[in-house]
């Protein structure tokens, strides 16, 4: 690492944040601890932090609650109705469609980078390309 390269944002800052917006994932078990953890490590390589500049935080957030959700709720947003003659089952999500809008996560996290990135124009600049908020990004 340089000096030119951005900070990682924290594991526990992440997950602090998770815990305040996803409360039903809140623990203390060190063995779930440490399978988030392994998450995060996993997501930063679909989360471009200086891109999302003080939205990087929420952006894991929602990537990571998603995929927990769908752990702990694999049918989420998969099945909206099953019945036995003649088999019929209702999808929430077309097939063609994007994981993401299987749970509610994944559509805000859809969402923050929709608000982000516009085509290849970005609307919220990492501080180093603007003047940086006093509250924004501090890590």
């Amino acid at each position: 690492m340089s000096i030119s390269d951005p900070i990682p944002i924290p594991n526990q800052k992440i997950l602090d944040t998770l815990f305040v917006i996803a409360p039903q994932f809140y623990t203390t078990d060190p063995v779930k601890l440490a399978n988030y953890n392994t998450m995060i490590g996993l997501l930063r390589y679909q989360v471009n932090e200086e891109l999302l500049s003080c939205g990087g935080v929420l952006a894991y957030v929602y990537l990571l609650a998603h995929w927990l959700q769908l752990q702990t709720s694999p049918q989420t947003g998969v099945a909206t109705n099953l019945s036995e003659g003649e088999l019929s089952i209702g999808l929430a999500i077309s097939p063609d469609s994007s994981i993401l809008n299987a749970t509610q996560y994944g559509r805000l996290y859809k969402d923050l980078i929709k608000r982000t990135v516009i085509g290849s124009t970005v609307t919220n600049l990492p501080p180093h390309l603007t003047v940086m908020n006093a509250y924004c990004c501090q890590r």
